[in-house]
């Protein structure tokens, strides 16, 4: 693992982070959900379900689809902004390493150069410009949520069948936000389509794509910002049932910096700047251009980014 990889890979472990706290915020947005209709159906205190109580509870399902959709689109948003900084990070930590070698003091905006870039990206994602059916990210969430709202209408209609009181609806509701293998056998029986369900499956599903790809975009761009970067190489997470032929297929390739094409959903895949010489060959390549030996690429380079940089004057 050469130093470039160590620095990517530490950085993409902070995104895995921020993956998992999403998960569990999403959990808590259905489990909160879930308890609020249970305990509205509780209160009813029914012998078994009217039509009144039926009508009632599909405005409530109804309101908390909304709810849901706002609090996830919300807590989405901010992870993939989080994600977005952290690809952006990688970069700036190799910089930085290059810089420091040099012993020049840069003076770098980081800050400033990276931003406009990071806000692309998250808009990007948020308005649906990353994809080809240019679908939001609400209009995913919504449309993830479809299948939430199918679920409970089912759970529903099996309790107006099987002649289940508002108090027994409400455990089984209560019951649906566990585990399929945390649920009791019986439960399972009068809901046979839901056995292998997650509640916030599709969510979960949606947050770790548009998690992963805010970050691998955001590599993608800030590489495309590093002159010293010559390709981005595809590494894998080779997980035994969690990847895929493709990906398997893609592991170690390097791309061109210009045209590299991101995860499929669900994605565990890292990419990783691909710098054929080490940093210290770098910052010596660096110094030699700032004594004067004549550079096309980092004339370039600091034409286009040499505002943020307070080293040279060319």
């Amino acid at each position: 693992m050469n130093e470039y990889e160590k620095i990517t890979r530490s950085i993409r472990k902070k995104v895995s982070k921020v993956t998992l706290e999403q998960q569990k915020e999403i959990l808590k947005i259905y489990t909160e959900a879930i308890e609020n209709m249970a305990k509205k159906v509780a209160d009813e205190k029914e012998d078994s379900i009217t039509k009144k109580l039926l009508n009632e509870f599909t405005k409530d399902l109804i309101s908390e689809k909304i709810t849901i959709l706002k609090n996830i689109s919300k807590s989405t948003t901010k992870s993939i902004t989080k994600a977005a900084g952290y690809g952006i990070k990688t970069n700036e930590e190799i910089l930085k390493r290059i810089f420091d070698l040099t012993g020049v003091n840069s003076n770098v905006n980081y800050e400033g150069l990276f931003s406009s870039t990071k806000k692309k990206i998250i808009n990007d994602i948020v308005s649906g410009k990353l994809y080809k059916d240019n679908k939001t990210l609400s209009d995913r969430i919504w449309r993830a949520n479809n299948k939430f709202e199918d679920n409970i209408q089912y759970m529903i209609n099996k309790g107006i069948l099987e002649g289940k009181s508002s108090l027994e609806l409400a455990r089984d509701l209560e019951t649906f936000i566990k585990e399929p293998a945390r649920r009791p056998w019986a439960w399972s029986k009068v809901y046979p389509q839901l056995v292998g369900t997650v509640i916030d499956y599709n969510a979960q599903r949606l947050a770790r794509t548009s998690i992963n790809h805010s970050y691998q975009n955001s590599t993608i761009q800030s590489c495309n910002m590093n002159p010293f970067v010559e390709g981005i190489q595809w590494h894998s997470a080779l997980q035994h049932g969690r990847t895929c032929e493709v990906c398997r297929e893609r592991h170690g390739e390097v791309f061109p910096k210009d045209n590299v094409p991101l995860d499929h959903p669900n994605g565990l895949c890292t990419m990783i700047p691909y710098i054929l010489k080490d940093s210290e060959e770098v910052a010596g390549e660096l110094r030699n251009w700032l004594d004067g030996e004549d550079n096309s690429v980092l004339n370039e380079w600091y034409q286009q980014y040499g505002l943020y940089f307070a080293f040279k004057e060319i």
